[in-house]
């Protein structure tokens, strides 16, 4: 009995041990795709549309294979009067992308798109502090922006780089976090943009391969064109932006 518990701990170990590995190769390759990754903008000074994008990596387009294939890059491509201004970064949390927000000091814009809340979730922000930083981020978009337009990350735990039970904890963390959010755009009069799926409707899921970039965390140009499908139908972009 002792000899099959301890071939039973060694091979959790070993099994442990292949996961770490394969996560750090994921992690390396996100750093990598992130240091490729420039947020994309459209300088179009007559344009008779303004738009801010603030955000995480999701903002930037990290993942997509083109910069035209990102979210803003879509926008750009669809709706030709806009002035896109992108002051998206990789890594930024709720509390940064409001400082991205600060940012624009007095100006105003047409639409505000917001990407955050990925990294709160992956480094566990703590929930009530997290709360007084989207309540503080959704509240300054308001003063700034016509319409304001909120997302975050689907299911984080379905991402194929993360294995369980690390996997189990962020989708528990990605329901809370999601609850938070949605509660607090409601509360707002903000537009949320819901992309959470149960792993049975999650398209990501469903193909890997077709939907995330190289490191299996973030969206590929596949996702991005999903999610803007998605922020479309969801949102008031279209209106909007005059289509």
């Amino acid at each position: 009995m002792k000899y099959v518990a301890f071939t039973l701990v060694l091979f959790l170990v070993f099994m442990g041990i292949i996961e770490l590995s394969i996560l750090g190769v994921r992690i390396y390759r996100g750093q990598r795709i992130a240091a490729e990754s420039t947020p994309y903008e459209a300088s179009r000074p007559n344009a008779s549309k303004s738009l801010l994008i603030v955000g995480d990596s999701t903002g930037v387009g990290t993942g997509a294979v083109r910069p035209q294939e990102s979210i803003a890059g879509r926008i750009a491509v669809e709706f030709t009067d806009v002035n896109i201004t992108n002051l998206s970064t990789n890594g930024a949390m709720v509390r940064d992308v409001y400082e991205q927000l600060q940012g624009t000091g007095d100006r105003s814009f047409d639409v505000i798109l917001m990407h955050a809340g990925a990294n709160d979730i992956l480094y566990f922000s703590p929930l009530e502090r997290l709360r007084e930083s989207v309540h503080a981020l959704l509240e300054s978009a308001r003063k700034k922006g016509g319409y304001v337009i909120f997302l975050s990350n689907g299911n984080i735990g379905l991402a194929p780089a993360f294995f369980p039970p690390l996997s189990w904890i962020y989708t528990w963390r990605a329901k809370k976090v999601r609850r938070l959010f949605m509660d607090a755009a409601a509360e707002l009069g903000v537009q949320y943009v819901d992309l959470f799926r149960e792993k049975g409707d999650d398209p990501f899921s469903a193909d890997p391969e077709q939907f995330y970039a190289r490191d299996f965390l973030h969206p590929g140009s596949e996702g991005y064109r999903y999610w803007y499908r998605e922020i479309k139908a969801q949102s008031s972009l279209a209106t909007a932006l005059g289509s």
